[in-house]
């Protein structure tokens, strides 16, 4: 390999850094959008104490801007809450918010759902 080669792959190698180093910007200035689902125990909880307390939890856990909650039956009159709420990529763990509203009475389990990144 010749000195001008060497400095071809030098300089190459600096423009992959480069770029990687974009991107980690790019994460880092990242939001998703998170949709929560909560599994209520049974059809007959009454949903609105449960949508109220996740979202308090969201909120409290990050989440910035409007949020919102919606309904999604599932079968047997079983009806899922889901929360909707954006958190900056890096500041926030996901799962660990999950958990927590999983901790609500009368849900029987809580997951993410669903992640959509935007990015700016």
């Amino acid at each position: 390999m010749i000195l001008s080669d060497v400095l071809d792959v030098e300089v190459m190698l600096f423009g992959i850094l480069v770029q990687a180093v974009s991107l980690l910007d790019l994460i880092k200035m990242a939001k998703a959008i998170i949709t929560f689902k909560l599994m209520p125990e049974s059809p007959d909880v009454d949903r609105k104490p449960i949508k109220e307390l996740a979202l308090k939890i969201a909120r409290e856990m990050g989440a910035i801007g409007e949020m919102q909650s919606k309904e999604e039956p599932i079968a047997f009159g079983l009806v899922a809450v889901l929360i909707m709420a954006m958190y900056d990529v890096d500041k926030a763990d996901f799962d660990v918010i999950a958990a927590k509203m999983a901790e609500i009475e009368f849900v029987q389990n809580a997951e993410v759902a669903k992640m959509d990144l935007a990015i700016g």
